[in-house]
């Protein structure tokens, strides 16, 4: 059975460890040419801030608070305290963020005041994980009966609840692996801050003006702009119907455009055919995988090389397609229809791959796929990333694609109405209650 306080435990330590990332990178401020790094500390900030607005909270005060408010009035005052701080967290998260914002325009002016104010979040954080695991937890333990514990635990095993199930962690799994990559040693890899130049640095590898798209009579894109720049995950969110599958159909060339233009590389592509925009470097993984299913896997990794003429390069290729998805590798004789739906996905990611894209165009990856999976999925999306691939990422899981992109936009009803980072959209009041369900 399922111990709902050892979940909440493990939470407290993930929550911690990401004091710890905080308070030495509030330490770092004070030494010279410690200018923060507004990024990290916005990964970080939205991480903590959502998990307990998402996960944590819902959970404790659904489940253990009110179960031991029902049993005792000896908790009251404990457990009011608690409520207040999780109801308090978010502004003073929004707080730290404008100091942040601040100093990034006028540093070094206002690094005393944004450490002695991260400071005291820290210590709050602290104090509240502290207070529930040597106070509440044992008066919990003390004071529920066996009826009240499998009711909570029952709650927190189930995997599936849209609140704190395993598909919400995945999420958070995610954003933890960048923030994780990001800190600098020894907190963290160091990897990512080091790799990544700022946005101007690089050139416009796509760019999508005022497009316009119909199916019929019935317009599907309203003059949509946007624009990739080279080395970059950029994401698209949205709901159902609202245009981000039609978009990538138009930049590949198999959908019709009315209106507007899409330039690759500098050249004029809306009028070029689909077979002629894959060998300038684009290539789709189209929603719903569509692997050829008779075929081998190995028969549909060379398809995906099909304008490639290099047979020494595509046999380096296909190995290591086969070191990235080793599951592939295992499977390669088998027939491609066989495989389970995660499986298919990276087929189609490496068939995608082996064409050897300037431009790599993802819809909805994580469509139909287990938590697990699905955290596979965008690890190995990071990692493309990390390795200098640009990657257009269509996804409805807005979490998960804004967790890792470098830019996003939002598009509802056929236009782009919100855009910015990933980070800035994840904390966007609009982007939160639509499509984040805060």
């Amino acid at each position: 059975m399922t111990d709902a306080l050892e979940i909440i435990s493990s939470e407290h330590r993930s929550m911690w460890q990401l004091t710890v990332m905080l308070d030495e990178l509030r330490k770092q401020l004070g030494k010279p040419g410690g200018r923060p790094d507004a990024e990290l500390f916005g990964l970080i900030l939205n991480y903590i801030e959502q998990y307990i607005e998402r996960v944590h909270q819902p959970k404790e005060e659904a489940l253990l608070y009110k179960a031991v408010l029902d049993r005792t009035s000896e908790g009251n005052d404990m457990i009011a305290e608690f409520q207040r701080e999780h109801a308090d967290s978010p502004e003073l998260v929004a707080r730290l963020r404008a100091q942040l914002e601040a100093l990034g325009h006028h540093y070094p002016e206002g690094v005393a005041e944004f450490q002695a104010a991260l400071e005291a979040y820290i210590l709050m954080m602290r104090h509240h994980i502290m207070k529930e695991e040597n106070e509440l937890f044992p008066l919990a333990r003390r004071i529920l009966t066996e009826v009240d514990w499998d009711q909570i635990n029952t709650a927190f095993a189930d995997s599936h609840d849209p609140l704190f199930g395993e598909s919400v962690r995945v999420e958070f799994r995610a954003l933890m692996s960048r923030i994780v990559n990001q800190a600098p040693e020894p907190i963290g890899f160091g990897l990512v801050a080091e790799m990544k130049p700022p946005a101007e640095a690089h050139p416009v590898l796509l760019s999508v003006e005022n497009l316009s798209s119909h199916y019929g009579r019935i317009q599907a894109l309203r003059g949509v702009t946007i624009e990739v720049r080279q080395g970059q995950l950029v994401a698209l969110v949205g709901a159902n119907g609202a245009g981000k599958t039609t978009l990538l159909r138009a930049i590949s060339g198999v959908q019709k455009t009315s209106g507007g233009k899409v330039s690759f590389a500098g050249q004029d592509i809306t009028h070029c055919r689909p077979d002629q925009r894959v060998r300038l470097g684009i290539c789709q993984v189209p929603e719903g995988r569509q692997v050829f299913g008779p075929l081998t896997v190995e028969d549909n990794l060379r398809l995906g090389a099909y304008t490639r003429c290099d047979k020494a390069s595509i046999k380096e290729d296909m190995e290591q397609m086969y070191a990235m998805f080793p599951i592939l590798k295992q499977k390669f004789k088998q027939a491609a229809g066989t495989l389970s739906g995660g499986q298919q996905q990276m087929l189609a990611m490496a068939r995608a791959l082996m064409g050897r894209p300037k431009l790599l165009l993802l819809d909805e990856p994580s469509m139909g796929l287990a938590p697990l999976l699905i955290q596979e999925i965008f690890n190995a999306i990071i990692s493309l990333r990390e390795h200098g691939k640009t990657v257009f990422l269509v996804e409805q899981n807005a979490q998960a694609a804004l967790s890792i992109a470098d830019q996003a936009y939002v598009i509802e009803t056929g236009e782009t109405v919100l855009s910015g980072t990933g980070s800035e959209l994840l904390v966007n009041e609009r982007v939160k209650s639509a499509y984040l369900g805060i």
